[in-house]
């Protein structure tokens, strides 16, 4: 069998080494003959210049005379010759058997030895790449193109998912979201809401806040926590998110106190944290988070003296204590010390405070604050003024207010 095997790779090599010789020497033979003919050509002397036509000219001075069959006889003649080109031409075919139809492949040297066609080059498909080589193709593209190509296919998005972290996250502020209880379904749930929405803008809704939040972008957004719902539970999520800078929260508002009636706790429910741990975790959303807004009656309890609760005033733009049941209320004391807090902080910024007003304050009192009283009313059943807006001046940072809103 080995034998037979070398017999026949000789007689391939064989047949190889022939081929060649074969189309050398048809090519040497083509290139001769169209050498021949064209000294056969430029040997040839045209009817124009015969030495009869030569004759009748000079017989009749500049006036060139032919004779009236002259034409036809030379386009005979013309004729004639180029068929007899063609004849000459179609004796040698070897060459053009290997596509050589055009001049310029006539003298090529690469043809003598060329015994097949060039392979085309291979075409490889995106998805044909490793993981490796698609990620450092999307390492040039931006933020949006990501989120395009993340929604192609499911391999791509699990590609562009799993190095969202190393890649640049693009600000997003055109949504708001949503917590709320779902009576129907019984479980909580989040909702992706669009700013300034109409009735037929869709929503998105989910179990998570991670599971709505679009890929390589960043939320800049407002947190609304609708009644009966569990704080504590999304607290981690919301730091994590933060953290990975995922998500910024430029609002946390803890609504459903405006529901209560009587004595009927309602609202977000924050009684399962303290005073110290929510300040705490607003603290740990800045410089990013402006505004709180308590309007809730199921408060966590004060378990400091004085309370930390007003000292928020510092890192917020707005902060406010509306809906609570039994009402929270601060004495002049607890105000005046976050106040003094404020004025002598470097980095406080102006802010809104939305608060009950205190029993125990007159307006001589609001005045030694270095305070202005900017909105007063009578209260009709005492006759006493009542302070609802004052506002006070940082102590060294220009145009920056600290505005009380009482109710």
């Amino acid at each position: 069998m080995t034998q037979r095997r070398r017999g026949l790779s000789f007689f391939d090599a064989q047949a190889s080494n022939v081929k060649k010789i074969a189309v050398m020497a048809s090519t040497v033979a083509f290139e001769f003959n169209k050498a021949t003919l064209k000294l056969r050509r430029s040997l040839h002397v045209s009817p124009r210049n015969s030495p009869e036509v030569q004759r009748k000219s000079t017989a009749g001075g500049d006036t060139e005379i032919e004779s009236p069959g002259s034409t036809q006889s030379t386009s005979r003649k013309s004729s004639k010759r180029n068929r007899q080109l063609c004849a000459e031409l179609s004796s040698f075919a070897l060459y053009p058997l290997f596509g050589a139809l055009s001049p310029s492949h006539f003298s090529s040297p690469n043809l003598l030895f060329q015994n097949e066609k060039k392979q085309p080059k291979e075409v490889v498909e995106f998805l044909q790449l490793s993981d490796t080589d698609m990620y450092q193709i999307m390492c040039f593209l931006n933020p949006r193109s990501l989120l395009n190509l993340s929604q192609t296919c499911g391999r791509l998005r699990q590609l562009c998912l799993s190095h969202e972290e190393n890649t640049e996250k693009r600000d997003v502020t055109s949504h708001e979201i949503f917590i709320s209880f779902n009576q129907i379904r019984r479980k909580t749930e989040v909702r992706l809401l669009k700013r300034e929405r109409t009735c037929t803008d869709p929503q998105f809704t989910g179990n998570t806040i991670r599971e709505l939040l679009a890929p390589f972008s960043r939320a800049l957004t407002r947190i609304t926590f609708e009644t009966t719902v569990f704080v504590t539970d999304w607290l981690d999520e919301i730091l994590e998110l933060h953290q990975q800078n995922r998500l910024i929260p430029l609002s946390l508002v803890f609504t459903g106190g405006a529901l209560t009636k009587g004595n009927q706790l309602t609202g977000a429910d924050l009684r399962s944290i303290t005073e110290t741990e929510f300040v705490d975790f607003v603290a740990k959303l800045q410089p990013h988070l402006q505004e709180v807004q308590l309007s809730t009656s199921r408060m966590f309890k004060m378990n400091t003296d004085p309370p930390r609760l007003l000292a928020m005033i510092t890192m917020l733009s707005s902060f406010g204590i509306v809906y609570e049941r039994p009402p929270l209320r601060f004495y002049y004391e607890e105000i005046s010390d976050a106040i003094t807090f404020w004025k002598s902080d470097s980095l406080s910024r102006s802010c809104d405070v939305y608060m009950r007003r205190p029993h125990d304050v007159s307006i001589d009192t609001w005045i030694n604050l270095s305070g202005s009283i900017d909105e007063s009313r009578i209260d009709p059943y005492t006759d006493e003024i009542l302070v609802s807006k004052i506002t006070i001046k940082h102590s060294f940072l220009v145009h920056i207010d600290l505005v009380f809103h009482f109710h």
